[in-house]
């Protein structure tokens, strides 16, 4: 492909080069390699149950430690995909001519009917039905369709509160007896149960350069009343992915997708470009959760669902596979080792860190054993989208554990559909992991990402479908060369908002 100097003068003011562009357009043309599924994860192979001992036990080792931790939440998406089927009800419902009842027996917008049904229960309901009033109109006075557009248009329309727009960090997710909490101020309230220190807890946001005074406004609204509430004081950072991680993509005739201004769009490539801003932290340990997945409060009962006693939990675990691994490390340091020594080294890669290879010196056991750590929660799938926990075989040949989106795996292939439709587990995200070595030297994480494990996702622009490259994700292919362990938590730990009918879940909701 050739460009115009126009496009060449746009791409290295990206800090792009002409070649990294022509690269991303060969991942279009020619795909990533996928990957080859051993088996799924399951309990007793490669998943974790843990026992109610075992859980008090990590629990007290996290509780007593003094590591710095600090919560990493990936919070740069906008609030777009939430609201996209209200968009479409806004837009065809007024020329259907249809009763409500009619036009949500419609396949596309059958889900639309809870979300009528229960709308007052949103947390921001008050809010647009005091606007609507303000303008005059008396829902009261409405027929059901006329309510539900008043109500959608007040959400997403320019004359309303345009909530699609905002980043879904700042979109208000539950309701309180004293107000409303957006997603963005929830994390500070549960980190506050899990990553204080000393009464100080660290959290990073990563999140859009374009939304930055945004979320600096919010914080300086919100953070005197959390740190009264809470008792503990917050440290906080913004990071963004940084532009020279965006990439092309392509419109519907698969030809390079330009906006009307005949400009090349880039995009972010996903959370994959995150390992840079993971990269640049120095604390000792780091949580990682999505900024839409945090649960109401008032839902969690202290005795029997707190959400934040598993992430401790999954953080002991850690540290007692590290002091493991440390030892072993300093140990392998020295010349005169048995061969039971070495034996027991390679038993626990294989148990414990899940490394299934065939050792052929000391050198190697040191290179497999010398890797970041993490410990990630899975729960049982009970059919949300997304990645899941599987036995992969690498190109040395090695097994190892890892988290693969479907899109990563060729479903062509009949033993390899199979393999991923026995899959038993969910990825959440909950993930905890250390970026130090055994020196107490900090990792170069790039140094463990698998190029190869980018993947092509299908997106909108404008409402226009587009075909965009996502680089290695954060948790999949840019932490494929980590030592992996998974470990069962409570569904009930799993609290995603990916469209706004999620809000009326239990888990957002009030007891």
């Amino acid at each position: 492909m050739q460009f115009h100097p126009k496009d060449i003068t746009q791409i290295e003011a990206y800090g792009l080069t002409v070649d990294k562009v022509k690269q991303d357009l060969k991942y279009f043309e020619k795909g990533f390699p996928t990957l080859e599924v051993v088996r799924p994860a399951t309990v007793g192979d490669g998943i974790l149950q843990l026992s109610a001992e075992e859980e008090d036990n990590l629990y007290r080792l996290y509780s007593d430690s003094d590591l710095v931790p600090v919560k990493f939440v990936p919070a740069s998406g906008a609030a777009s995909r939430m609201f996209r089927l209200l968009h479409q009800f806004m837009d065809e419902f007024p020329k259907s001519g249809e009763s409500l009842h009619s036009f949500l027996e419609k396949e596309d917008f059958q889900s639309l009917a809870p979300l009528f049904e229960s709308v007052d229960q949103l947390p921001f309901f008050e809010d647009l039905k005091l606007s609507i009033e303000g303008k005059g109109v008396d829902l009261n006075n409405l027929s059901e369709g006329d309510t539900a557009l008043q109500l959608t248009k007040q959400m997403l329309s320019k004359n309303g509160f345009q909530m699609a727009d905002l980043p879904k960090g700042l979109i208000p997710f539950h309701k309180y007896d004293d107000g409303k909490l957006t997603a963005f101020e929830e994390h500070f309230y549960e980190a506050a149960k899990y990553i204080e220190k000393d009464n100080v807890a660290k959290l990073h946001f990563t999140i859009s350069e374009d939304h930055l005074s945004k979320f600096e406004n919010k914080l300086k609204d919100v953070l005197p009343d959390i740190e009264n509430n809470t008792g503990v004081r917050f440290e906080v950072e913004f990071s963004f992915q940084h532009p020279s991680t965006d990439t092309v993509c392509l419109n519907a005739k698969d030809e390079l997708f330009r906006d009307q201004n005949d400009v090349i769009l880039f995009r972010p490539a996903g959370h994959g470009a995150l390992i840079q801003n993971l990269n640049a932290l120095k604390e000792d340990l780091v949580f990682i959760k999505n900024i839409d997945n945090v649960a109401h409060r008032d839902s969690e009962d202290e005795q029997r669902k707190p959400t934040h006693k598993y992430k401790a939990i999954l953080a002991g675990l850690l540290l007692q596979l590290q002091e493991k691994a440390f030892d072993y490390l300093n140990r392998l340091e020295s010349d005169d080792l048995s061969d039971a020594f070495l034996e027991e080294v390679k038993a626990f890669l294989r148990n414990q860190l899940n490394i299934h290879v065939q050792f052929k010196d000391k050198q190697e056991i040191i290179h497999y054993l010398n890797r970041p750590i993490r410990v990630c929660g899975m729960v049982i799938n009970e059919g949300a989208p997304g990645g899941g926990p599987f036995w992969i075989k690498n190109e040395d040949d090695s097994i190892s554990l890892q988290i693969v989106e479907k899109s990563q795996i060729d479903l062509k292939q009949e033993d390899q559909k199979e393999k991923m439709q026995a899959s038993t587990h969910f990825n959440p995200v909950d993930i905890v992991c250390s970026l130090r070595d055994y020196k107490g030297k900090t990792f170069d994480l790039q140094d463990f990402v698998d190029q190869n494990k980018g993947f092509i996702a299908h997106k909108f622009v404008g409402g226009e479908p587009i075909k965009a490259l996502e680089l290695p994700g954060l948790w999949n292919g840019g932490m494929a060369f980590w030592n992996t362990v998974f470990v069962e938590v409570p569904v009930h730990t799993f609290n995603p908002v990916k469209t706004v009918m999620d809000l009326l879940k239990p888990g957002h909701q009030p007891e």
